[in-house]
Order: structure tokens, then C-alpha cells, then sequence
């Protein structure tokens, strides 16, 4: 993966509402160990790191099924985040899809 395609992964993610931005961070929040793990990856592309990996509540899914929604936070990365958080303002929120459950 390249530094374009990591930054059209977080592009798609602002758009899906999986990734927003507050301050000076970013704020990825999934149900799927693999996307987290694509999220770290795409942040080191671009000269970040994550700070912190933390459960931030279940997410249900049918009767007696849940699944815990994984938050990452991650400095936006400089240089190199800048385009990221534009694209965020113009077409980000400012909570997840999973804001309703944390």
C-alpha cells in the first residue's frame, strides 16, 4: 500500500463515517479488528502513530448479539495529515456512526 492509497482508505472512511476528526486527532471507530489494523497501517504511511486502542461499547447486532466497537486515537500526522483533516471539514461529521452507543 502507498501513501495515496492509504490516504483514499481514510478518505473513504470520513465519508462512511468511521473516522472523524477533533482537534489535533484522529478518531477511528470500527467492529473489525482487520479494519483497525488497516487503520494503523495507513497512519504509519503517512508518518503517524497510534496513541491509544480502547473498547468503546457494544454495537448490537440481532437478539442476544453484540460486537465491541474498537476506538483508536492517532496524532494527525504532519506533514501529511493536513489533506486528510481538509477533506474531513468539508465532508466529514462530527461523530462516528457508532456515536450513539458510546
Amino acid at each position: 500500500m502507498s501513501a495515496l492509497d492509504a490516504e483514499k482508505q481514510l478518505k473513504a472512511w470520513i465519508r462512511s463515517q468511521h473516522l472523524i476528526c477533533v482537534g489535533t486527532d484522529f478518531i477511528f471507530e470500527t467492529v473489525d479488528q482487520s479494519h483497525l489494523e488497516k487503520f494503523e497501517r495507513c497512519i504509519e504511511l503517512l508518518g503517524g502513530k497510534i496513541r491509544s486502542v480502547s473498547a468503546a461499547g457494544n454495537w448490537p447486532m440481532g437478539p442476544n448479539r453484540t460486537f465491541k466497537i474498537l476506538r483508536a486515537n492517532a496524532p494527525v500526522p504532519r506533514p501529511g495529515g493536513e489533506g486528510i483533516v481538509t477533506y474531513w471539514a468539508k465532508r466529514g461529521t462530527s461523530q462516528t456512526r457508532y456515536a450513539e452507543i458510546s
